[in-house]
């Protein structure tokens, strides 16, 4: 029986196809380190990738080697392989290569040239994708925050002389990583992507000089070819340079793959980002996969359609990683997940779903003289049995960076020179009737007058005022300003700033003389003194426990009945949690735990009780589906 998909591919070419088919297909050539190969366009009008000079598929499985604990690097790899991709595609993310300091870390999950080398060594390709822009889910789509110090800072320009020379110092250390790997250089990298969905913007300083700069460094430095990912619309495609393939974001619709040959004469248009799922926020339904993508794959394996399923293993936000959406008003703020699962084949601890084993049948059906290693054994999991955390500090008990000026108006997070964790915003407001405040908080406040906590203003709910209680004399108002990471995609991300952000008002009367404190979050915050009952009814408390491990595997801690806030374990930042889900539990590799005592630390903003729920080791992620969420996929309508 005819899928539907062979006929959609059927109708795209059906005056001739651009693809190589079966033979690009069946070109099952690997790298060999230190043996030169060939990456080009050719064929019929130039639309075919030719590796040596001979057709060629790229079959590419997403991974993110920051987002993965680095001891399982191989596996994903191997299981990539062993589905019979030949291809690993990757985003570099540029904030967490270089520290505040203006220092480089290349260690661990950051060293990227070890991750390429290990592509090799498994027989992998690969696509680089190094931005610096890279979407992705990140934070400010993996641009440091220090570029947005300021209250208006116009990104991926070339008229911002700050960006462009911090740019380029940030793309000098990308191409010392991969000029040497690049294949013609007898290494793995098969093409290098320049930025990443530029015409997806929509800002009022585009320009295709940008995309140019960007192509004439990495010429400059001996690259090429080269790639772009858009989406399929003119608007989408119109910063485009001549030569440079374009990839799809995704290709699964016969208009799309129209339109792009159309637009973009004499190079390969191919799926860049395949979606076998899709991303989620808090406060949505937990990750499915998006069954339709088996279909696209499907297509793919027929007429030997390139692509790149985006993310074939997402892994994890740890950390303050996590990026956030919203609209180009700022509006409908939208966090993402700690996880990173995004229904993808294989599950966020390396678990092959069912998804996996279908996707690995399409490909090995349409190609069965593939030799394929074994499929990899999934890496153990853990229960850990339940434990009680005790208070050791109320939250006003934490050590804080204190400003020690006054501000007429209330500063930002990052022109004080810090990337989220919490800002801890005061003045004084004078005696007066009940009225309503004024504030935009980024992302969640709770708000204190005096001695009272009087409630939250949630930027998710898109919450911008609160009620205050009359009062008979002037007091202290406080905001405690909690935050989720930047927006990561669309021009507002230019504008995107955390903490108490413009002008503050009571009733109509401006509130200035503002006093900041700073919780950066970048460590386990430190008591300063021993903790006692909460001060007033101030919320929030840092809990421990000491737990006693003598098998080490990966778990999941089960954050259930807990509120909202951050785990650390032996002082690793998991991530976020908060209990309107759909994530129940944060992931804890193998790699965060050690023999004997381990120190787990959780900083809830809301809880102060002395004994808070129970907290238990898990050997999965909570799947249920209690809200249903739909995939998305980029579909640019």
């Amino acid at each position: 029986m005819k899928t539907a998909w062979a006929s959609i591919a059927m109708a795209v070419f059906a005056a001739g196809s651009v693809w190589a088919g079966v033979d690009a297909m069946k070109n099952f050539q690997q790298p060999q380190k230190g043996t030169p190969a060939e990456m080009s366009f050719g064929g019929d009008g130039g639309r075919e990738f030719m590796l040596d000079g001979k057709p060629f598929q790229i079959r590419s499985a997403e991974i993110h080697p920051q987002r993965v604990p680095r001891q399982y690097w191989q596996h994903r790899i191997r299981a990539a392989k062993a589905m019979g991709l030949n291809t690993i595609a990757f985003y570099t993310f540029w904030n967490q290569l270089e520290q505040p300091d203006g220092s480089w870390d290349f260690t661990g999950r950051n060293d990227i040239a070890a991750f390429i080398d290990l592509c090799q060594e498994e027989g992998m390709w690969v696509l680089f994708r190094p931005g610096p822009y890279v979407c992705g889910e990140w934070d400010l789509g993996g641009l440091p925050t220090y570029l947005v110090k300021d209250a208006v800072t116009p990104l991926r320009n070339t008229k911002n002389a700050q960006f462009m020379e911090a740019q380029t110092r940030y793309l000098e250390k990308m191409a010392e990583i991969a000029i040497p790997r690049l294949c013609r250089n007898g290494g793995p990298i098969l093409m290098i992507q320049l930025e990443n969905e530029y015409g997806s913007y929509k800002s009022p300083h585009d320009e295709l000089a940008y995309i140019e700069w960007l192509k004439n460094f990495w010429e400059t430095q001996g690259a090429g070819p080269f790639y772009l990912s858009e989406g399929s619309s003119n608007h989408h495609l119109r910063f485009v340079p001549k030569g440079v393939a374009v990839g799809l974001d995704p290709a699964d619709r016969p208009a799309d793959m129209r339109n792009a040959l159309r637009i973009a004469p004499g190079v390969p248009v191919f799926s860049s980002e395949t979606y076998p799922g899709w991303l989620r926020h808090w406060g949505e339904g937990n990750w499915t996969p998006t069954r339709k993508t088996l279909d696209s794959v499907r297509w793919y394996m027929k007429d030997g359609v390139s692509f790149n399923l985006f993310v074939y293993h997402g892994g994890t936000n740890f950390g303050l990683t996590a990026g956030a959406n919203s609209n180009e008003q700022g509006g409908k703020f939208e966090p993402d997940l700690t996880s990173y699962d995004y229904g993808s084949p294989v599950g966020e601890n390396g678990n092959l779903t069912q998804e996996y084993f279908e996707y690995r049948d399409i490909i090995l059906t349409a190609l069965p003289e593939l030799k394929t290693p074994a499929v990899p054994q999934t890496p153990p999991t853990m229960e850990v049995p339940a434990f009680r955390p005790v208070r050791v500090a109320d939250f006003h008990e934490l050590k804080t960076v204190r400003e020690s000026a006054a501000f007429s108006a209330p500063p930002t997070l990052e022109s004080l020179g810090q990337n989220q964790g919490i800002g801890i915003y005061t003045t004084t407001i004078p005696a007066g009737p009940a009225a309503t405040l004024t504030c935009h908080v980024h992302d969640y406040g709770l708000v204190y007058v005096g001695d009272s906590y009087v409630g939250t203003i949630d930027r998710c709910k898109g919450q911008t005022s609160i009620q205050l209680p009359a009062r008979t004399k002037s007091e202290l108002l406080k905001v405690v300003a909690d935050t989720f990471g930047h927006v990561n995609f669309g021009s507002y991300m230019e504008k995107d700033r955390k903490g108490v952000v413009g002008t503050v008002l009571l009733g109509d009367v401006v509130l200035n003389h503002w006093h900041v404190q700073r919780m950066p979050l970048t460590a386990v915050p430190v008591p300063v003194r021993k903790t006692g009952h909460a001060r007033y009814t101030e919320k929030g408390a840092l809990y421990r426990a000491e737990v006693q491990l003598t098998t080490l595997h990966d778990t999941f801690l089960d954050m259930t009945g807990w509120q909202k806030g951050y785990v650390w374990v032996n002082g690793h930042l998991l991530g976020r949690y908060w209990h309107i889900g759909p994530q129940e539990r944060l992931y804890c590799p193998a790699e965060f735990l050690k023999p004997g005592k381990n120190i787990v630390e959780v900083l809830d903003m809301h809880m102060v009780t002395d004994s808070p729920p129970a907290i238990s080791g898990k050997t999965e992620r909570n799947m249920e589906v209690k809200k249903e969420t739909k995939s998305l996929n980029n579909q640019w309508d």
